[in-house]
């Protein structure tokens, strides 16, 4: 593989200290990345005891890396240095190994897959007087102490997978403030110390606990940070956009502490993920306000021809640097326009499978925002909830994942499923050791793929499915009692019973690509890839989390919220089409004024034809 080196790259890759580099779309950031991790290793200015940490916000971003630095180097990347998420990072180098510092009565913690387990703690069954079994909260949350003011315990408001620490030791609910009108702020506040002093106790940490402990680590023991600064003298973070402030915290306290190489690489414009901590204005106020910082571009775009850049650059501020297309010439009809209605989605996703077929794309994809308007795509009516258990639809999801070709992620699931099957009575911290031992076990990842093969079958009926899943997977795990995937036996809001259990599960579960195995997904599955083309659906409707055919501008010249950079990371897929599917009640005019005339624009006698 050959780096192809240009002056904005080389700026980048002879700069040491505090670096942000603004990486646009298409830019080949991790290939530069790779390329800077091998000059250091060349350069000798690392000891050979110390590594480089290279960190990002996903797997699949951590993959890549490793990926583009063994095509350079023809190796593989391995110890001292290190790669992973950061979360990764900061649970292995500081919250594990160190958290007995803080208070030697806590039990070694476990970091959380899910957070759900942190409401299901406090919860409890009794025997009402009328002798039914009910639902309640153990002590002491229903004390006064703890109630808000409609009488109900604060548990019901703010529950505590919802809670959080922010960097200044305060108490939020995802990042907001509880509402004065709902709750007393001194009753809110201990409520909070309870659940967290009763959850660290327990050893049960979410990711976010994680950092917040962590950052506490690091401050009160500038030593380990000495220790972290000779293990790791070069950091570099990509999609440092997606940083939370408590993770801008953890690496500044590192800075500070003698940490002298630290790189945030990142483009704000593709940052999605604010549901989890995401603040790109950290990234921007670094780049753009902070002398402490040397800031450096990447506008050389290797991946999307000039007509779809400049599409796409219209969701940029107007005196941003601007995005060049290089060796990509534009080619004919690589903007096309659909218009939709209530009746012809599947025809249009059929003319797209086509368009890909007949072009010989290889990576294609079919995307939305919010899951509405993703199965009226895929043919699916109002969700049915023939179970009253999520176990057999978390079957179902890894099985079509299977489908899919997403096989890491579908044996993993799996994985998961058969465990704690396996393993009915143990709890949360002896399911993931459990999990943890048997990743590597050959004849149990065998057995996995075997079940996932052979499950039965999405053209029976949900009752006949249901019935057969739960003997195949005691026969399979060789279980000592009989699976009970909980049948739902009355009709309900979600569970039309007379109806769904005759009906497959196809209809109501379907998979999640198109007949030609094209993928459809949101916006968030296609971050960070590359695609020969990409067809993106847009909203009818105005709602908070839709995406509308007049999201695509920025007239107030302004940094754009997130619905727009979901756009902005859609339309930057391709390297080939770019194609757009808008309500059928946007004008051809309106089109045209909005894209330039040199758009392509499907009729219904073309989608018909099909």
């Amino acid at each position: 593989m050959i780096y192809d080196l240009n002056e904005e790259r080389s700026a980048y890759l002879k700069a040491r200290g505090k670096i942000i580099l603004n990486a646009c779309p298409g830019s080949g950031k991790t290939t530069t990345i790779a390329q800077k991790i091998i000059e250091l290793e060349q350069s000798k200015e690392i000891d050979s005891y110390s590594g480089i940490a290279c960190l990002s916000f996903t797997n699949s971003a951590k993959d890549e890396i490793n990926e583009s630095y063994s095509k350079l180097s023809g190796k593989i990347l391995r110890f001292p240095n290190h790669v992973s998420t950061i979360d990764s990072f900061i649970n292995k180098f500081i919250t594990l190994p160190f958290y007995n510092i803080l208070n030697r009565d806590f039990s070694r913690p476990k970091i959380l897959d899910h957070t759900n387990i942190l409401d299901d703690m406090w919860k409890i069954e009794y025997t009402g007087k009328d002798g039914k079994i009910k639902e309640g909260l153990k002590r002491p949350l229903n004390f006064d102490a703890y109630k808000a003011k409609n009488n109900r315990s604060i548990y019901h408001l703010y529950p505590p997978s919802e809670i959080r620490i922010e960097p200044d030791g305060s108490y939020s609910v995802k990042g907001n403030q509880p509402s004065s009108e709902k709750v007393d702020i001194e009753k809110f506040k201990n409520y909070c110390k309870l659940i967290k002093s009763t959850q660290f106790t327990k050893g049960l940490i979410s990711t976010g606990d994680s950092a917040f402990i962590a950052l506490h680590i690091l401050r009160t023991n500038p030593k380990i940070c000495q220790w972290l600064a000779l293990r790791f003298p070069f950091i570099i973070i990509d999609e440092a956009q997606d940083n939370s402030l408590i993770q801008h915290a953890i690496f500044e306290e590192l800075s500070k502490q003698g940490l002298k190489n630290i790189e945030l690489i990142g483009d704000p414009y593709q940052s999605l993920y604010e549901w989890r901590d995401a603040n790109p204005n950290e990234f921007l106020k670094k780049y753009n306000e902070d002398n402490s910082w040397n800031s450096f571009d990447l506008t050389d775009n290797r991946r999307s021809p000039q007509n779809i850049i400049d599409i796409f650059s219209v969701l940029r501020k107007a005196d941003d640097s601007k995005i060049n297309c290089v060796d990509n010439p534009t080619l004919d009809n690589s903007i096309i326009v659909y218009k939709y209605s209530e009746n012809n989605l599947q025809s249009i996703i059929k003319h797209y499978e086509e368009l890909c077929s007949s072009n010989n794309f290889k990576k294609n994809n079919i995307v939305v925002r919010g899951n509405s308007l993703k199965n009226k795509l895929l043919g699916k009516t109002a969700e049915e909830k023939p179970w009253g258990i999520e176990l057999p639809k978390e079957i179902i999801t890894a099985k079509n994942r299977f489908l899919g070709n997403d096989i890491k992620n579908s044996i993993n699931e799996i994985r998961t499923i058969s465990i704690k099957l396996l393993n009915p009575s143990s709890d949360y911290h002896q399911l993931k050791e459990i999990e943890r031992d048997l990743k590597e076990n050959h004849l149990f990842n065998s057995l996995l793929f075997q079940i996932l093969i052979e499950l039965p079958r999405f053209d029976l009926t949900v009752a006949d499915w249901t019935s057969q899943t739960q003997s195949f997977m005691k026969e399979k795990l060789n279980l000592d009692y009989d699976v009970d995937l909980n049948l739902r036996n009355r009709k309900s809001k979600f569970f039309n019973k007379e109806k769904t259990l005759n009906e497959s599960i196809n209809i109501h579960f379907k998979k999640s690509y198109s007949e030609s195995n094209i993928p459809i997904t949101t916006i968030h599955q296609v971050k960070g890839k590359t695609l020969d083309s990409v067809l993106i659906f847009f909203n009818d409707r105005k709602h908070a989390s839709n995406i509308l055919f007049e999201d695509i501008s920025n007239p107030d010249n302004s940094f754009p919220n997130e619905n727009k950079r979901l756009i902005y990371v859609a339309m930057s897929r391709p390297k080939r089409v770019l194609a757009m599917a808008f309500p059928n009640t946007i004008s051809d005019n309106s089109l045209y004024k909005k894209f330039g005339t040199n758009i392509k624009i499907v009729t219904e006698d073309e989608i018909n034809y099909n």
